[in-house]
């Protein structure tokens, strides 16, 4: 029997239904790490704009909060999920501060700060212009054909041959994203 066993036998017995009723009210539910992490209000991993140049990465395992602050300088910030959309997370170099999770992606600190998650690019290489248009339209993103180079090879007309920015690059919503489309070579191509 592990300890958590023992905890709640323990509590039940030395106390009785009322008081154990009571006790994991106030202490929560017991859990493994085994068992599933609180499905929070967005997916809190990724970059995240905090109104600068330099941005802190959060990395949730388990319920388990680690905050890459090292383009500011400082140190590592860890924390936890305590609900859907509250996280509570310690700040060596400052203090520990509470948020709330507000969809699509934004955490509101205690202190009055604010960050917001940046999606990545979708990858739309090797997809028509209008397909891709629609999927990083769809992602919150604008795409725009800056360079149509020729397909010299007559296999790829019309398909987005390369981005900027590349696939999975963390952005603002509303970035636009450069599309080169390929296009047939001037005097067409042969069907065979």
């Amino acid at each position: 029997m592990g300890w958590l066993e023992v905890m709640k036998v323990n509590v039940w017995g030395r106390m009785g239904v009322l008081g154990a009723v009571c006790a994991l009210a106030v202490i929560g539910p017991m859990t493994t790490a085994a068992q599933a992490s609180t499905t929070t209000v967005f997916n809190l991993n990724g970059t995240y704009d905090v109104g600068g140049p330099a941005r802190p990465v959060i990395s949730n395992v388990n319920d388990v909060l680690s905050v890459d602050m090292s383009a500011f300088g400082r140190p590592n910030a860890f924390g936890t999920v305590i609900a859907t959309d509250l996280i509570r997370v310690t700040f060596p170099d400052d203090a520990t501060y509470g948020a709330v999770l507000v969809a699509p992606g934004t955490i509101r600190w205690s202190n009055g700060t604010e960050w917001r998650r940046m999606p990545p690019v979708p990858n739309v290489r090797g997809r028509s212009e209008a397909t891709a248009k629609q999927i990083l339209s769809a992602a919150g993103f604008v795409g725009f054909v800056n360079v149509r180079p020729i397909d010299v090879t007559c296999t790829r007309v019309g398909l987005v041959s390369s981005q900027n920015p590349a696939p999975g690059t963390p952005a603002l919503t509303g970035t636009v994203v450069l599309l080169s489309v390929l296009r047939a070579p001037p005097d067409g191509c042969e069907i065979e």
